[in-house]
C-alpha cells in the first residue's frame, strides 16, 4: 500500500479504521474510537456489534462481507456518526492478489455535495438548474447546497455551511415554518410539498417547497434535502385565468337580463294571450326556467371565481339565527310540498343571538335544501334541525334519500365532482354548488361535515362559531325583511334545475 496513504489516514484528525477478513478491529485512529464511543477500550478484535449493537451492528456487518465478496478495490458509501453524517471511504487492502482485510476511512459531508451526488457531471447539473437545492442534517444544520441557492440569496457559502436557519437573516421569513415542516418530514420519513411566501430583495416570492428525507447507505435517516422552486408566475397565470372567467361569466348575465326582462313583458303586455294558450304558456315557462337554471350556473361561476382570486367579503352582523333559518325553511317547504316531501323543522332554543353572514348562510341553506329535495323520493322527509352546543351553532339539513356511497363522499365538496349514481332524470346540477357552500362556511370560520348511508339518506350539518359583535355602527347591516323579500327570487333561481 502506499505510504503517502498511510500517512495521510493516520494524520490527528482523520477518523479510520482497519479490519482483517473475518470483519474484527485491528487498529483504528483516536477520533474513531471518540465517535464511535469507544474511548478506553481495546478496540483490536472487536466487531461492529460489540461497538454499535445488534441493530446497526448487523448492517455494518452485511455491508462489509458484501464489500469483501465483490472483489472491488473500493466503494463509498453514507453513513451516520453520533449524528453527524459522513462518507465512509473502504479501501481493499492486498497480499498476493487476495484480499486479506479492509480500511476504512470516514469523511465530512459538510460542503462536498459533489462527493454525495457522485460524479462532477451531476455537480454541474444541480449546480446550474434553477431550482433552489439544500442539504441539512437532522438538527437542522446546513451541509450543503447549491449555487442556485446562493446566488437567490445573495450569500456567500461561508455564510450558510454549518448553520443553522435562526441564524441566517435571509431565511428569517420562513424560519418558523421551515423547522416545523423539517420535524414533520424527520418524524414520518416522508415527503412533505407546501407553499410559503418570502422576501428576496424587496419583492415577494411565492415558493413551492419540496422536502425528502435524506437516508444513508444503511436506511437511517440522517437530514433532510429541501427543494425549493420559485412559482410567483403560476400565481399570475392563474390571476390573469381566473379574471378572464369571471369577465366572461359577467358577460353572460347581460343577455339572460335581456331574456328575463323580455320575458316580463311578453307576460304583462300578452297576459289575455298566454291565458288562454296553454301551449304558448308552456313555452314561456320552459324558457323561464332554462334562463334561471343558466343565471344559476353563472352564478356559481361567477362565485367560485371570486373565492379563488380572495375578493369574496365576510359581512357578519349580529342576528337571531334561529327565526333567520326558520323563514328559510318554511319557505322552502312549500316547494317541497309540491314534490310530495314533507320538510320539518326543529330547534333546541327558540332564540340565539350571534354574528353570521346573512347572505351566505340562506345561500348555504338554499343549495343544501335544494339537494336534499333532488335525491329525496316522493312521500319522502327533510329534517332541519338547529343545536345550540355553546362555542358552536350547528344547523343540520337531513334527508331520507337515495344517500351517497361511502368512496364518494370525499369527493362531494370538489368542484365539478359530482356522484354519478345519486343523477336523476327530474335534477341537474354543474357540480359546484357544494363546493361554494363549503367555501361560504370556511369564510365564516365553520366547518360543515356529512354522514350518509347509500339507499338510507344523507345528513350534511353545518357549525358556525358563536360570537358577538361588540359595535355595528359602521357596518352596512342588511335588514331582514329585505333580505326575504328578495329571498322568493332567489330561491326560484336556487331550484330551477328541479323538475317538479
Amino acid at each position: 500500500m502506499d505510504k503517502r496513504f498511510l500517512d495521510d489516514i493516520q494524520r490527528k484528525d482523520r477518523i479510520f479504521f482497519i479490519k482483517n477478513l473475518e470483519n474484527k478491529y485491528v487498529d483504528c485512529s483516536e477520533n474513531f474510537k471518540i465517535f464511535s464511543d469507544y474511548i478506553d477500550k481495546d478496540i483490536y478484535g472487536a466487531n461492529d456489534i460489540e461497538i454499535y449493537g445488534k441493530e446497526m451492528g448487523e448492517k455494518y456487518r452485511k455491508s462489509y462481507e458484501d464489500f469483501i465478496k465483490s472483489r472491488k478495490p473500493y466503494c463509498r458509501e453514507i453513513c451516520k456518526l453520533k449524528n453527524n453524517i459522513y462518507l465512509l471511504h473502504r479501501y481493499a487492502i492486498y497480499s498476493n492478489s487476495e484480499i486479506i482485510g479492509v480500511i476504512g476511512v470516514l469523511e465530512n459531508i459538510i460542503g462536498k455535495m459533489e462527493k454525495i451526488n457522485d460524479g462532477n457531471t451531476l455537480a454541474d447539473i444541480t449546480n446550474n438548474m434553477s431550482e433552489y437545492l439544500a442539504l441539512k442534517d437532522t438538527e437542522g444544520v446546513y451541509l450543503d447546497c447549491n449555487d442556485s441557492f446562493l446566488k437567490w440569496l445573495n450569500i456567500s457559502r461561508e455564510e450558510i455551511i454549518g448553520k443553522k436557519i435562526t441564524t441566517i437573516s435571509k431565511l428569517s421569513d420562513i424560519s418558523k415554518d421551515t423547522i416545523l415542516s423539517d420535524l414533520d418530514v424527520i418524524n414520518n420519513r416522508s415527503r412533505k410539498i407546501y407553499n410559503e411566501y418570502m422576501k428576496v430583495n424587496g419583492k415577494i416570492m411565492e415558493l413551492e417547497i419540496v422536502k425528502e428525507p435524506f437516508l444513508d447507505s444503511y436506511g437511517n435517516l440522517v437530514g433532510v434535502i429541501d427543494i425549493i422552486r420559485d412559482v410567483s408566475h403560476r400565481r399570475e397565470v392563474e390571476n390573469l385565468g381566473l379574471e378572464f372567467f369571471a369577465n366572461l361569466s359577467h358577460e353572460l348575465r347581460t343577455p339572460l337580463n335581456l331574456i328575463f326582462s323580455s320575458l316580463q313583458t311578453i307576460e304583462l303586455i300578452e297576459k289575455d294571450l298566454l291565458k288562454n294558450n296553454n301551449k304558448l304558456k308552456g313555452y314561456i315557462e320552459i324558457i323561464n326556467q332554462n334562463s334561471k337554471r343558466l343565471l344559476k350556473l353563472v352564478n356559481n361561476l361567477i362565485d367560485s371565481t371570486k373565492f379563488d382570486c380572495g375578493y369574496y367579503e365576510y359581512n357578519p352582523q349580529n342576528d337571531n339565527i334561529v327565526n333567520f333559518i326558520e323563514n328559510i325553511a318554511m319557505s322552502v317547504a312549500e316547494f317541497a310540498k309540491q314534490n310530495d316531501i314533507n320538510l320539518i323543522f326543529d330547534t333546541d332554543v327558540e332564540e340565539k343571538i350571534m354574528a353570521f353572514d346573512l347572505e351566505k348562510l340562506e345561500r348555504t341553506m338554499l343549495n343544501l335544501l335544494s339537494n336534499s329535495i333532488k335525491y329525496t323520493n316522493s312521500a319522502g322527509k327533510i329534517e332541519v334541525l338547529l343545536k345550540d352546543c355553546g362555542e358552536t351553532f350547528n344547523i343540520t339539513v337531513k334527508d331520507n334519500g337515495i344517500g351517497i356511497p361511502d368512496d364518494k363522499l370525499k369527493v362531494i365538496f370538489e368542484r365539478f365532482k359530482q356522484v354519478e349514481d345519486r343523477l336523476r332524470k327530474r335534477s341537474e346540477g354543474s357540480g359546484i354548488g357544494l363546493s361554494i357552500v363549503k367555501d361560504l362556511i370556511n369564510i365564516q370560520g365553520g366547518i360543515i361535515d356529512v354522514k350518509s348511508e347509500f339507499g338510507v339518506g344523507s345528513e350534511f350539518t353545518v357549525k358556525l362559531p358563536v360570537s358577538i359583535l361588540s359595535n355595528e355602527d359602521h357596518l352596512n347591516k342588511l335588514d331582514n325583511n329585505e333580505v326575504f323579500n328578495g329571498m322568493i327570487t332567489r330561491m326560484n333561481i336556487e331550484f330551477s334545475d328541479i323538475y317538479i
